[in-house]
């Protein structure tokens, strides 16, 4: 019985080595994983601001083959700002609450399988879409038509 407790505990204990801040997995695991660090989940934000995000695998250029991360508000995945480090700044962004995607990406741009949302309210002064900055790709989002932001 003592043996059946012993592995029981050390189980446990290897489970929560191998998983990190919110239930997020990565480093030895070998899964993905990307979480949003700043603004924090409900930060009122106002224009311009940062994110920051923490990955288990290295952003860069997706010339280079590394990863790089996707950032849109709420439902708009076609309009997107291309972020190829763990930091942004985001200066035009549509005033009210919202819910910010982080998704990570392969160099083709195609879903990693890793992805976070959290919720912001940007307050006055915001504008109508982000606007890519320090590690972004120095492009506009991408656009697929008349969207309620304007990006």
């Amino acid at each position: 019985m003592r043996l059946k407790i012993a592995i029981g505990v050390a189980m446990l204990a290897t489970l929560a080595a191998c998983t990190g801040p919110n239930g997020a997995t990565g480093g030895d695991s070998g899964e993905l994983s990307v979480l949003v660090v700043e603004p924090v989940s409900g930060a009122t934000v106002s224009t311009p601001f940062t994110v920051k995000v923490d990955s288990s695998v290295p952003l860069g250029a997706s010339e280079s083959g590394q990863h790089h991360v996707h950032i849109w508000f709420d439902d708009n995945e076609s309009d997107y700002l291309i972020v190829e480090s763990n930091t942004t700044r985001i200066t035009d962004a549509p005033s009210g609450q919202h819910t910010m995607h982080v998704s990570l990406r392969n160099a083709n741009h195609s879903p990693a399988g890793a992805e976070a949302t959290t919720p912001i309210t940007v307050g006055s002064g915001g504008g109508p879409a982000p606007s890519p900055s320090a590690g972004g790709d120095g492009g506009s989002p991408t656009s697929s038509g008349a969207d309620p932001y304007g990006y």
